[in-house]
């Protein structure tokens, strides 16, 4: 990654979610004053959203932002029954909607004493691996890439290298001048 433009990061941290491949990534942005100011988060979610890509800020101090770039219906699937289970015990309404628990997420980051890291169901991790971590406490695992691998490895390992592929395509385009527009009206499959 040559720039340090938000469009490079989006690209860098979420081009399995550019390219359809994945609901959800989340990257922290260190920003000045003049950047949140100046509009870039509100302009990059304009560019997005024609693609069915949305872009939330979790939580933000002085110098940071939680940035959540998302593909709405996909999302919307990872909540499976098991995961809204899941969820529940997390303070998350059954049934609630997409931005109902992006709200309590939201909450979570800013009033839990600890990192929420129910978190993984909404970056569309497999919910084995995400109550994997929890109840291992970060311990323990088959393997680490994306996340850390508490089920299926093989799987997973697949995955790590999809995305890779995904984000090294995006990153060149990027680094080659092209706008993140025409990389979205293309994408490959990256099988």
């Amino acid at each position: 990654m040559v720039k340090n433009s938000l469009e490079s990061l989006i690209a860098f941290h979420c081009a399995p979610t550019l390219a359809g491949i994945k609901a959800a990534n989340l990257f922290t942005w260190h920003h000045t004053k003049e950047d949140m100011a100046g509009g870039l988060i509100d302009a990059a979610r304009s560019r997005l959203a024609p693609y069915g890509i949305s872009m939330e800020i979790l939580c933000q101090c002085e110098r940071y932002a939680l940035i959540f770039v998302y593909r709405e219906e996909m999302l919307g699937r990872a909540f499976t029954p098991e995961a809204e289970c899941f969820l529940e015990g997390y303070s998350y309404a059954a049934g609630s909607s997409v931005a109902e628990k992006l709200a309590v997420l939201k909450n979570r980051l800013t009033l839990c004493g600890e990192f929420p890291h129910e978190i993984g169901v909404f970056l569309d991790y497999p919910l084995e691996d995400v109550r994997g971590f929890i109840e291992n406490r970060g311990g323990g695992c088959k393997a680490c890439g994306t996340w850390k691998v508490y089920g299926d490895r093989e799987r997973a390992q697949a995955l790590f290298e999809r995305y890779k592929r995904c984000t090294d395509y995006f990153c060149k385009k990027i680094d080659a001048g092209h706008e993140m527009a025409q990389l979205l009206t293309a994408v490959p499959s990256f099988n």
